[in-house]
């Protein structure tokens, strides 16, 4: 993914689908175009197979890879120490111990570096770059460009209060989670980012201002549930990857520094409480132009927002009567509402829930091999397991290490149990969520064949640039579209359930869709936003109030929707392309190739299709 100017809160592939970055906007359409088509003629990052050997290329070709070769390794080299928390969930370890300088000064100073870089590779001779040189400057310039978006237009540094909080848990979160290195250096790591707490948190009192009451509201929960995770989840973390083990000296030292980060995270949240809130009065709307110039530089996606309501409005249409035709196979006197109730009943005991899960992940690895649906790289399987305590605020979660990670390779599919001091009721409605339909989308998406088959296929992705920063609706796109394709080639054996739980899936992203355009384009209330949240997606008030106030800090969180609907048009026109030329289409090799490409969609039609004008998405 891009570069965040603050890191969030690991949640590396969520589904939260119930709880856990100057142009201007005339021209913006017409440059990030311009951008594009001279790019793939252009620019971008060093290719570790399957590009032309640069001693067979002329020489004026030979230099500019060169050039650019350089230019690369000194610009990860740069982002690396610029992102410390980021270079850490990559994999890149040689920033463990330090939290980024996120004073007024330090990020002006950050943008003024942003801007040299994008100056030296607007200077490489790109016209002379071929391969995936040639493809892969769309991907880093827009990067650069949607960093200095967020830096200089969105600035949330000066509005978003949450942003220094996950600074703080992430930094911490990043080094406690994966025994990439021995405990005691990790916990030297941590203690050394301890004592960087109380910068981060008087930038934040000095920087923030016209902060939204909403935000404010959600970083106060969000710091006290960094002191819980200081006080209770680290220490319990750490305890079952062998604290006992570390020498007394280090483990005292370090209770220490925790208990110092503590009592800072406790005055920061009082200093929430009592002197941000009462003044947060600021509108967290993007606007138009900012929300359309943010898509297209993050997503690669250069629609207006008008285009975008319009192509949702007509997904929700379709999705809505393909739910009413199954719907009606199972019980033609009911509602789609009341049988969709029904469904969501059908669930796994809490008992029953980690050993389903299992499970479903082995039968929908056969079922990949058996339906040639794509090519596993290898024959492992994530570890199903119960979310760990100091991380369960969402249902379910894939977490993979970085693409650059060479140690702790374990994958871990995360499953959020009912919690033992929970009613009776409130177990009972927590695993709804989980019913069986459900839960076999779920473990589609996170796992098999989505981001964890994502995952063993990073080795295949020929460059640096494009393992560093993937959209969103690349990663969320395909795992998504995996739910829908998966059904489609027979998952379920017709089980209308089945389809029904991918369809309110689908209705989920498409909400978000309406959402994100409903809040940071059209001024809709928060309040009228949420209520056609729940009618387009079938959910109940409360967890649909949720997704919106994730959708304000959030702007461009159709990427899921988005990112499918772009993977089914490009098949498609793939498909057509082939056949045009006497080929065969094969979803196996489709696949196969979409995986191992690793870029944005309008891109990867380039690489697919030659001399392809069409539209992404439409």
């Amino acid at each position: 993914m891009r570069a965040r100017l603050f890191p969030p809160t690991p949640c590396p592939h969520e589904c939260r689908d119930f709880g856990p970055s100057s142009l201007k906007r005339a021209l913006m359409r017409i440059r990030v175009a311009v951008i594009l088509l001279a790019s793939l003629s252009a620019c971008a990052s060093r290719s570790k197979d399957g590009s032309e050997s640069s001693s067979s290329l002329p020489t004026p070709s030979r230099a500019a890879t060169a050039s650019y070769s350089h230019f690369i390794r000194e610009y990860l080299d740069w982002f690396s120490a610029a992102n410390p928390v980021r270079a850490t969930r990559l994999g890149f370890h040689a920033h463990d111990a330090h939290l980024q300088d996120v004073s007024k000064e330090a990020l002006q100073r950050k943008a003024e570096a942003l801007r040299g870089w994008l100056t030296r590779l607007e200077q490489v001779n790109c016209s002379a770059l071929s391969g995936d040189d040639a493809v892969d400057g769309v991907v880093l310039q827009n990067a650069i460009r949607a960093e200095l978006l967020e830096l200089e237009e969105e600035r949330i540094w000066e509005k978003n209060p949450g942003a220094y909080v996950g600074l703080v848990s992430g930094g911490l979160s990043s080094l406690s989670s994966r025994d990439f290195a021995p405990l005691n250096e990790r916990m030297r790591d941590m203690r050394s980012r301890m004592a960087r707490i109380p910068q981060v948190l008087e930038a934040a009192k000095a920087n923030l201002t016209g902060v939204p009451r909403l935000w404010a509201e959600q970083a106060i929960r969000d710091a006290r549930g960094t002191q819980v995770y200081l006080r209770v989840d680290l220490p319990r973390a750490l305890e079952a990857q062998g604290l006992d083990k570390v020498p007394p000296a280090e483990r005292e030292a370090f209770h220490a520094a925790r208990a110092d980060a503590l009592r800072q995270m406790e005055g920061f949240t009082e200093w929430l409480e009592e002197e941000l809130l009462p003044q947060a009065n600021g509108d967290f709307r993007l606007g138009r132009e900012l929300f359309e110039k943010k898509l297209a530089l993050e997503e690669h996606i250069s629609l207006s927002a008008d285009q975008l309501r319009d192509i949702n409005e007509r997904a929700i249409r379709e999705y809505k009567a393909w739910v009413a035709r199954e719907t009606a196979k199972v019980d033609p006197s009911k509602t789609p509402e009341q049988v969709m109730a029904v469904l969501v009943k059908d669930h796994p005991t809490s008992e029953e829930l980690i050993p389903l899960a299992r499970t479903q992940l082995v039968e929908l690895q056969r079922f990949v091999r058996e339906k040639d649906i794509l090519t596993l790289p290898s024959d492992a399987l994530p570890s199903v397991r119960e979310t760990p305590p100091y991380e369960r605020l969402g249902f379910a979660s894939m977490d993979t290490p970085g693409p650059f990670e060479s140690k702790a390779k374990e994958a871990y599919y995360n499953i959020t149990n009912v919690e033992a001091e929970w009613s009776t009721e409130e177990k009972s409605q927590h695993l709804t969520y989980f019913n069986r339909a459900g839960l076999l989308g779920i473990t589609v998406h996170e796992a098999m064949p989505g981001h964890f088959v994502q995952l063993l296929y990073g080795a295949k992705i020929p460059t640096d640039v494009r393992k560093v920063f993937t959209p969103a609706s690349v990663v969320e796109g395909w795992a998504h579209y995996a739910e829908q394709m998966m059904v489609d080639e027979g998952l379920g054996q017709g089980d209308p359930s089945v389809r029904l739980g991918q369809l309110r899936r689908a209705l989920q992203r498409h909400a978000r869709w309406y959402a994100a355009l409903a809040l940071h384009v059209y001024n809709e209330p928060v309040d009228v936003v949420a209520k056609r949240y729940a009618e387009i997606a079938y959910f109940e008030p409360f967890p649909a109030m949720r997704e919106v106030e994730r959708g304000t800090s959030n702007p461009t969180y159709l990427y899921y929707a988005a990112g499918r609907m772009q993977i089914l048009k490009l098949r498609e026109d793939y498909r057509k392309h082939l056949e045009a030329s006497g080929k065969k289409f094969v979803l196996k090799d489709f696949h196969d190739r979409f995986l191992q490409l690793g870029l944005p969609v309008s891109l990867a039609r380039k690489v697919l299709i030659p001399n392809d004008e069409s539209p992404s998405l439409e």
